[in-house]
């Protein structure tokens, strides 16, 4: 008998449980070196040994989401070391309000960031279930809408494709779309839901962008999904061995001494 899965909610949607029981876009990519995955940390993390810490580039991220979310003051209260110790917020989370400051000022952004927030899916796909936690979802005119926050609009190297590519593909983020549009899809029975990204940079000024994606762009994204889901799916359910990256935080921690190198290998 197949064990129930576990009903997702806000409280328990990042819980290691749910990342055990279902897959989801963050936890695929973490399995992906061409997105900075390593598959040894990705089976660490899931099996509880190993806890990333949160990085400051991260926690401004989730600052900045967490203020579209309407849960700001409790994100202060569970991260301190966002402060400085005569209470003020440091440097990079007064940037951060900056960041969120530009799009609520943002007349076209506030027309298009209208809709359910947070909205939790879950849904089956190659075979699994999977999770999405969407930012905005406008089912009334058909479209969702993930915030994304990076360091700027430079173009990024891809080592696969050897050229630079937009930071939305170089972080994965046609993959995230694709899922995104086809479980909403899958769910709500709803066919042609559009996605959007609207995302900000972590200069000062800020800068602003929203972002649209063709049918070919989705595509791409769910392709990289079918080329490498069975992969990660035996890695994670371990009928085969993960494979470190050799150069994470985790593979430093775990790194052995076991022989001599020339030096040109570093």
């Amino acid at each position: 008998m197949e064990a129930t899965l576990l009903k997702l909610t806000d409280e328990n949607y990042f819980s290691p449980e749910a990342n055990r029981q279902y897959m989801e876009v963050s936890q695929f990519k973490g399995f992906l070196p061409q997105y900075g995955g390593c598959e040894a940390r990705q089976m660490a993390i899931l099996n509880g040994t190993y806890q990333q810490e949160d990085s400051t580039p991260l926690l401004v991220g989730s600052y900045v989401h967490s203020h579209f979310e309407g849960t700001l003051d409790r994100f202060k209260q569970e991260h301190p070391e966002i402060f400085t110790k005569a209470g003020a917020l440091k440097s990079q989370y007064q940037q951060a309000n900056e960041m969120i400051n530009c799009l609520e000022t943002d007349e076209s952004f506030k027309q298009v960031y209208t809709g359910d927030k947070e909205k939790i899916f879950t849904f089956d796909l190659f075979g699994v279930p999977w999770k999405i936690k969407v930012d905005c979802l406008n089912l009334k005119d058909g479209y969702f809408v993930d915030l994304k926050t990076t360091r700027d609009f430079q173009k990024v190297w891809d080592e696969e494709l050897h050229r630079k590519v937009s930071f939305a593909e170089a972080w994965g983020y046609l993959v995230q779309i694709a899922i995104y549009k086809k479980g909403i899809e899958i769910v709500t029975n709803i066919k042609d839901i559009d996605g959007f990204i609207a995302a900000v940079t972590k200069q000062s000024p800020p800068d602003k962008a929203i972002l649209y994606f063709t049918p070919e762009d989705y595509e791409r994204g769910f392709q990289k999904v079918k080329e490498n889901i069975q992969h990660v799916l035996d890695v994670k359910n371990g009928k085969v061995a993960p494979q470190r990256c050799g150069h994470c935080a985790y593979c430093r921690a775990i790194k052995k001494l076991d022989r001599a190198i020339h030096y040109s290998e570093l």
